[in-house]
């Protein structure tokens, strides 16, 4: 079900996703993939979802902060900024959720989670996850939520390298918030869950960085929240024949995760062999029964679980004439469902404390 792509609606969806400004000079065919794949989501659950989508009290939001100067961008006019320069300008951004309780006490004690959004590596502004993010700000965590350029304008590692900027960034301005720098989780879904995930693993293993060419930095990680995920890569490249498998990132193939392929050792592209690579922090994984990538969440339990990780999982089972479905806790923060996950992720990072 879409709401029909009227320009009134269009200019909702905008605040939270590009549409087309960011694919000029792209080839045809995926311009086309994408911008159906943009409107179908922003058209579909979304918009619908966008109506109950708030702040609550007693949360400060530090919105669209840069943290990547493009050359190519005005630096002196940002808001001349239009079409592709906006977009790019839009995806090297991040906003930053915090409990105002967290000022008041003046210390340096809040738990950091880092949110990288999903949205099939195509679709989606940090601004997605907005709702997210500051409802877990009222769990009393921090947040920061970045943004990342989309697929077809780069690639799986090229989104990679945006995160681990960001990455940089926040190592670098962490202290100008009250924050505990020891104690900083990463966060995705969906897509970004596999960003996330990745993200993770370079982070972790100077062999993973290596064989990716990320220069990791310093930041280290406590633990990660990973909901929805896609965590196969290997298994998408593998269905690339099969035109009702993930068909969007199929027709994409090409531009995101199959230049990703050539330049990457094969068994870091498999759950299976990218976990017995890396030693991971506790991880909790959330799904629901009748989330269509709830098989990925499950082989990489079982694959944590063969490894020795600490790790949980949440497998959650919708109420009868009702559901649930893919990332909702992300979309859908309202539901008790989602609530008893938010309030889980508080404790999962308070207990490593």
């Amino acid at each position: 079900m879409m709401y029909p792509p009227t320009q009134d609606n269009l200019e909702k969806i905008s605040a939270w996703t590009p549409i087309d400004e960011d694919l000029d000079g792209q080839d045809k065919v995926v311009t086309q993939v994408a911008i159906r794949v943009r409107e179908e989501f922003g058209l579909g659950v979304d918009l619908a979802r966008s109506e109950k989508w708030e702040v609550p009290e007693g949360v400060d939001c530090f919105e669209d902060i840069p943290y990547r100067e493009d050359d190519s961008l005005p630096a002196d006019a940002p808001d001349a900024c239009t079409g592709a320069a906006k977009a790019l300008r839009k995806a090297h951004c991040l906003d930053v959720y915090l409990p105002h309780d967290a000022y008041l006490r003046g210390g340096t004690t809040t738990p950091l989670f880092i949110d990288v959004h999903g949205g099939g590596f195509v679709y989606g502004y940090k601004d997605l996850n907005k709702n997210f993010g500051v409802h877990l700000a009222q769990q009393g965590l921090a947040v920061v939520s970045l943004g990342y350029r989309l697929a077809p304008s780069t690639d799986f590692l090229g989104q990679l390298h945006d995160i681990f900027d960001a990455f940089h960034w926040i190592d670098d301005h962490i202290g100008d918030y009250p924050i505990d720098p020891k104690h900083v989780f990463i966060t995705g879904d969906s897509a970004g869950a596999t960003l996330g995930l990745y993200a993770l693993a370079i982070a972790t293993d100077p062999d993973v960085a290596r064989a990716f060419g990320i220069e990791p930095g310093s930041m280290t990680f406590s633990g990660a929240v990973f909901v929805s995920g896609l965590f196969d890569i290997g298994r998408v490249l593998k269905a690339s024949a099969d035109s009702s498998s993930l068909p969007y990132l199929v027709q994409m193939g090409g531009t995101l995760l199959e230049s990703t392929s050539r330049k990457v050792p094969e068994g870091l592209l498999s759950i299976e062999g990218l976990t017995k690579a890396v030693d991971w922090p506790p991880i909790m994984l959330v799904t629901s029964s009748d989330d269509f990538l709830e098989s990925e969440s499950l082989r990489f339990a079982a694959c944590l679980s063969d490894k020795g990780t600490r790790f949980e999982i949440q497998d959650h089972v919708p109420p009868k004439a009702s559901t649930l479905g893919h990332v909702f806790p992300v979309g859908q923060t309202w539901i008790p469902e989602s609530k008893e996950v938010l309030s889980h992720m508080r404790d999962f990072a308070y207990d490593l404390i």
